[in-house]
């Protein structure tokens, strides 16, 4: 992240540096080692093979020998993703980081003990008595251990965040050091439990260093980094010294940083298995709660028959039986897991909402509505859409993957002189600088792209401007023809930069419905597909793109964000904001103009809600209703909906102007607008530098990250918003949805 008007200087290809790249990587990897370690050592391993060949005896060796790898990187890349929580408030991180992990543990303690009753000659912890469960509930964690860890680990790592991290992780060195040589009593699983919180500390307080580790990863590290780690190994398994005091933790720490510059390597330069592997690194949780009672019932089922096989069919799969039984256990894990979310069993794996409403500041500030979202609003109160239908936040972190390179990864904006004003830090991400003039070439560039892959020769869409010019641009790079409907007003700039990206303009009356009518006539004349302007989840997911990595900068310059603030049209682009912040404790603010405020009924009545909208300088931000799919999102994420009046808004373009040096459109400057709002609604006095305090002295906000969604604006409208001349103001076209 930068300061002033400069782009960052982060190669494109570690952009990725962040969740959806190499550290996923790394954790999809620990996964797949996990699960293939528990069916050598529980269910290969227990089969009488039969055999000459030292074939189980090289499995069961290949898995000791990455038992310095497995745990402490997983525990590593942990501690990286909770180093900004452990920073925050008890009351924001203790129930998604201490309380989510203890409700999980102790939810899946019970079903594993249940299902593993079943097979009870399957060779794994499980308490067979009231006393034994609440042993392993307490004391003697069973093998769901990771989970009991990193509640334990947060607590250790936030009650003792001020001491110094040399002697943290001197004292939690020691002491993985004391657990490997055997020094300890460690029943269960509580060695693991000692041994590993050296690592998850490492990432929390050597998270820049671990991340620039991973930025600059290189072939040739790559190569002595595994040099050094299987050199540790044979030195330590020819010295037969596995318990010796310090040889754990120092073989231990080579494999991180083999594993780390390993994913790393993945990510940037193999990308089929690097998405691969972040896509399963995205689902760990499941895999970890679900493989363990699959594994057994699997042993169950083929001990017996592979026992009794004769022939040469028992030499081949003698070798490659682990990883056969490994993919089968991944993949039915990870289809029991979709299957049990299908039935709206998601609270088996995340800890339920609270259901008390939050409290609304005077109706400027709308209170988010706590709904279950396991279906999407319809036409009719009758009709539902399965939650399949609605984007999560993978999808937003793959689409940010395919269109790494694709896009403008825009600069992030920064000014003391607003951030004087505001009382916090903002963070603005200049989208107004991005091909087409806005963040709608994301979606639009991610919607196109996966239509021609499928096949399709054309697109259609219907907007009132930027979305239209940007579907017009993603056809003409992927070779598609395009056919935009407009409204019979449209700007004369947006016109003319659709048909100079090659697409057919078609008008269509003034209001929505007779754009949409249009659009549908021509995608059913044509066999062309419709790409809504908000309401397409791959629209959503590319706007979501924009607010993930303005979420990533923030982190990796020391500034996390605290709240993240996005303009309001249709709400493509607050739907992503949302799904980007989801599973860390950011707030996510909506913004609308006085008398365009859609969303902000909508989250009130509980459902879409149409408003007739008012005048406003901010044309983008006008659709009559919110979108389905948007809503269906935003609902039970938004933290709340800011409105503004055209005068924040004309000042806040004229601050982004004077300030900054930076044109954009009334619509993307109400979201600095907003932001100003915000600070203003929620702090009354600043006590320290860049940090906002309640009325009552609790301490909110010290970073707002600001989406600047567009720079299309016409010549006239900027003379009167630089001179703040409002005159008819409202009538002029600003900038399309």
């Amino acid at each position: 992240m930068t300061h002033g008007t400069e782009a960052s200087t982060a190669p494109a290809a570690r952009t990725s540096a962040g969740r959806e790249g190499w550290a996923d990587v790394a954790k999809g990897t620990c996964i797949i080692l996990v699960v293939l370690w528990h069916v050598v050592v529980k269910d290969y391993l227990q089969i009488d093979w039969r055999i000459g060949l030292p074939v189980p005896g090289a499995w069961g060796l290949l898995g000791e020998q990455l038992l310095p790898l497995r745990m402490p990187l997983f525990f590593t890349i942990s501690g990286i993703f909770a180093a900004n929580a452990v920073n925050r408030s008890w009351r924001a991180s203790a129930r998604p980081r201490v309380a989510g992990n203890l409700y999980l543990y102790a939810m899946w303690l019970l079903i594993h003990t249940a299902l593993l009753a079943l097979a009870p000659g399957f060779p794994t912890d499980r308490a067979t008595s009231l006393g034994g469960l609440l042993g392993q509930l307490t004391i003697t964690p069973s093998n769901l251990w990771y989970l009991y860890a990193l509640a334990l680990y947060f607590v250790l790592a936030k009650a003792l965040r001020r001491v110094h991290p040399a002697v943290l992780l001197g004292v939690s060195g020691v002491l993985s050091a004391v657990a490997a040589a055997g020094l300890l009593d460690t029943p269960g699983n509580r060695g693991g439990v000692y041994q590993n919180l050296v690592f998850f500390l490492a990432g929390v307080h050597l998270r820049p260093h671990l991340m620039r580790w991973a930025a600059t990863a290189t072939r040739r590290r790559l190569l002595w980094t595994a040099a050094v780690y299987v050199a540790a190994l044979g030195v330590m398994g020819f010295a037969a010294a596995e318990q010796w005091f310090g040889v754990w933790p120092v073989v231990s720490v080579t494999a991180v940083a083999f594993g780390i510059t390993a994913a790393a390597i993945v990510a940037q330069r193999t990308r089929a298995a690097g998405t691969m592997l972040a896509t399963l690194g995205r689902q760990t949780l499941p895999v970890y709660v679900i493989h363990m009672p699959v594994l057994a019932l699997l042993h169950r089922l083929l001990a017996g028959p592979v026992t009794e096989l004769n022939g040469p069919g028992r030499e081949l799969l003698v070798a490659g039986y682990p990883v056969l039984v490994t993919a089968v256990v991944l993949a039915l894990s990870m289809a029991i897991h979709r299957g049990l979310l299908a039935v709206g069993a998601w609270w088996m794996f995340k800890l339920p909402p609270r259901t008390a409403p939050r409290h609304n500041r005077e109706g400027e500030i709308m209170s988010r509505t706590e709904q279950p979202a396991e279906v999407k609003p319809a036409a009719s109160a009758s009709e539902t859409v399965p939650i399949q239908a609605v984007p999560d936040r993978a999808r937003v972190q793959e689409a940010a993957w395919w269109l790494s390179g694709r896009v403008v990864r825009t600069p992030v904006l920064n000014s003391p002189t607003i951030d004087r004003l505001a009382g916090v830090r903002i963070l603005m991400k200049a989208e107004n600088l991005q091909t087409g003039g806005s963040y709608k070439m994301r979606g639009a560039m991610l919607a196109v792209g996966r239509l021609a892959a499928a096949g399709y020769t054309g697109v259609v869409a219907q907007s009132t401007g930027n979305h239209a010019v940007a579907v017009a641009l993603a056809a003409a790079r992927h070779g598609l023809t395009a056919t935009v409907v407009l409204p019979v007003d449209a700007a004369s700039t947006k016109v003319a930069r659709a048909r100079a990206a090659g697409a057919d303009v078609v008008f269509a009356g003034s209001t929505l419905d007779e754009r949409i009518a249009t659009a549908r006539q021509i995608s059913e004349a044509h066999g062309h597909p419709l790409i809504d302007a908000y309401d397409h989840p791959d629209v959503i997911a590319g706007q979501g793109s924009a607010s993930l990595e303005l979420i990533e900068e923030a982190e990796r310059a020391g500034t996390p964000l605290d709240a993240l603030v996005v303009p309001v049209g249709g709400g493509g682009g607050v739907a992503g904001a949302c799904l980007a912040a989801a599973g860390t404790s950011i707030e996510v603010y909506g913004v609308e103009p006085v008398g365009c405020d859609s969303l902000a009924h909508s989250l009130t009545a509980g459902r879409p809600t149409a408003v007739s909208p008012a005048p406003t300088i901010a044309d983008g931000l006008r659709p009559t209703c919110v979108g389905e799919l948007p809503f269906a999102v935003a609902r039970d994420a938004i933290r709340g909906v800011v409105r503004v009046n055209d005068d924040q808004i004309a000042e806040a373009f004229q601050m982004l102007l004077l300030e900054l040096k930076v044109l954009t459109e009334p619509s993307g400057a109400a979201g600095l607008a907003g932001a100003l709002r915000l600070a203003a609604d929620l702090g009354e006095a600043v006590n320290r530098p860049g940090v906002v305090q309640s009325g009552q002295g609790r301490e909110r906000y010290r970073t707002v990250g600001v989406v600047l969604t567009g720079g299309n604006v016409e010549a006239e409208l900027i003379a009167q918003l630089a001179t703040r001349h409002f005159a008819d103001m409202a009538t002029m076209e600003g900038v399309a949805a």
